[in-house]
């Protein structure tokens, strides 16, 4: 009995330090329709995300939420912005996903190339590698530093 106890205790600290992508693929795509009341509700009370304030992006606001693995220079970060209404009555609204853990970049690149989304465009930049996805529901640009040690998905639907 006594020998379970350090056993116990390792698999506790060890389970405690390891580490899962918060983010699907599929659940950024679903954030472009949620409302802000669900999207926070979501993000907050189901993925352990904190509400962080607002941010400008390109001229437009974007609230902010965090989530910090352990360290600093790991963690992952969501910005979303106002609604847009469509001409069709429909509500959504732009979502950025940025990380500095490269298992999640690649995960995200994986699932998106797997989903129902289209490959339109692969190349890259000074800083990183670019790959862009399209149907005709969403726009999604995966980036990539060429180090891998920061990545980001901008998803957005289109009206």
């Amino acid at each position: 009995m006594r020998r379970k106890y350090p056993l116990l205790i390792i698999l506790f600290f060890v389970c405690s330090y390891s580490y899962a992508q918060s983010l699907s693929f599929e659940n950024l795509l679903s954030l472009t329709s949620m409302s802000s009341a669900q999207a926070h509700d979501f993000l907050i009370v189901a993925k352990g995300f904190k509400a962080t304030g607002t941010q400008a992006v390109n001229g437009k606001n974007m609230e902010e939420y965090k989530i910090i693995h352990g360290t600093a220079d790991k963690s992952e970060t969501i910005l979303i912005g106002e609604s847009i209404k469509s001409v069709n009555e429909s509500v959504s609204r732009p979502v950025i996903y940025n990380t500095t853990q490269e298992s999640d970049i690649d995960n995200l690149l994986t699932e998106a190339r797997k989903s129902q989304l289209t490959q339109i465009f692969q190349g890259a930049d000074l800083n990183r590698n670019i790959y862009r996805f399209d149907n005709s529901l969403f726009r999604v640009a995966v980036s990539i530093a060429f180090d891998k040690k920061w990545g980001s998905v901008d998803v957005q639907q289109k009206e």
